[in-house]
């Protein structure tokens, strides 16, 4: 598994095979999504919850966005592989322009709505908070509870764009060596623990910054190169029992529930990792019959929006609300589900679309040479 094998020879597979694989990712994938965004919208609702019990037991949206993690590098390394061996390589441009159709539309209207309200005197979000979401250095300012709470959930949105924009490279032009990348996760959770540990950029959200987060993601890139190839994905199907899941299950739920603060460790992004594809590796399972059900899958395929709105909407207690009674409970809940159905089909869905038209112009389908005779 840790060799230097070249990707192209590694990945060649059937178009059909390839085909067969993503259509099975599909359900498993928007049903985690739904079960991901639930996590962030049963946190941020409970926030402000006088109960100290309350509080403890829904502290679920950092494992939450960790599955977002896993699900990211999973699904675009899944995605890239997949063109590489349909193609024999992978075309940045195409991969970037349909990225920035699918990521940047939605996120822009949000930000643009800030500034409306801004400019309407409701909000006192500043320019810098604005300007460093569009240009993705938001997850390094300074920690702000106050107004900046409105763009301060975009960290997790931050860390995947960094993550879009070197991961296709390195596929694109080096060979994967599966412990490299294991070597260099751990590299990264070791940083992590130290950066914590000495409180370094104390003033910046720590679980927010790239460097000790892209692990979270690199793990979920691991198991789409090991999906990839026949020979692991068995040996990890016949690994990866009910059993193991339990115990791997326990080994990150219980560190948390004894702390009370969400505790990031190591092994946290390897659980969720694993976490993820189980219910791929045992399709028959009740874990996927839940993740197939209407309602996760319906989440799963909003819960961009979703995330992006509900950083309006669901506020922690100290954020000012130029909305009080909408920004609480339970208006908040649907508000941030209506905004999120509409950015979905009129923002999500066109522009996606249209980056899949734009793909296309940028690396234009071969048509097959015409052979005598034919």
């Amino acid at each position: 598994m840790g060799g230097g094998t070249a990707l192209p020879h590694l990945f060649r597979r059937s178009t059909n095979e390839t085909k067969s694989i993503k259509d099975n990712h599909i359900g498993a994938i928007d049903g985690w999504r739904g079960i991901a965004i639930l996590f962030v919208l049963v946190e941020h609702a409970f926030e402000a919850s006088p109960s100290p019990l309350i509080n403890h037991l829904t502290r679920l949206g950092s494992t939450g966005v960790g599955l977002f993690f896993a699900l990211s590098g999973f699904l675009i390394t899944s995605l890239l592989l997949g063109e590489q061996a349909k193609r024999g390589h992978i075309h940045l441009l195409k991969f970037y322009t349909r990225r920035a159709f699918r990521i940047l539309p939605p996120v822009t209207v949000y930000l643009l709505v800030l500034l409306c309200l801004r400019h309407w005197h409701y909000l006192q979000v500043s320019t810098f908070q604005v300007t460093s979401s569009f240009l993705l250095f938001r997850n390094y300012l300074p920690l702000d509870r106050g107004w900046g709470w409105y763009t301060m959930h975009l960290w997790s949105l931050m860390v995947e764009e960094h993550f879009y924009l070197f991961w296709p490279l390195v596929l694109r032009y080096m060979k994967v060596n599966v412990r490299f990348l294991i070597g260099f996760a751990l590299m990264v959770a070791s940083w992590r623990a130290l950066s914590f540990h000495f409180h370094l950029l104390a003033r910046v959200w720590g679980p927010g910054r790239t460097d000790v987060r892209i692990d979270a993601l690199l793990w979920g890139c691991i198991l789409a190169i090991v999906f990839a190839h026949p020979q692991w994905r068995i040996k990890l199907q016949r690994m990866l029992s009910g059993k193991v899941m339990l115990c791997l299950l326990a080994l990150e739920i219980l560190p948390t529930f004894e702390r009370g603060p969400h505790y990031y460790s190591f092994y946290e992004p390897i659980v969720l990792s694993l976490l993820l594809v189980w219910p791929i590796l045992h399709a028959k399972s009740m874990l996927r019959i839940i993740l197939d059900s209407p309602v996760l899958v319906s989440l799963g395929k909003i819960s961009y929006s979703l995330y992006l709105w509900q950083g309006f909407w669901l506020l922690f207690s100290a954020t000012p609300k130029p909305f009080p009674r909408l920004q609480s409970f339970p208006a908040n809940i649907i508000l941030a589900l209506l905004c999120a159905i509409a950015s979905f089909y009129l923002v999500e869905q066109p522009f996606i679309k249209l980056g899949r038209l734009a793909g296309d112009t940028v690396a234009p389908r071969r048509t097959p040479p015409v052979t005598a005779g034919a």
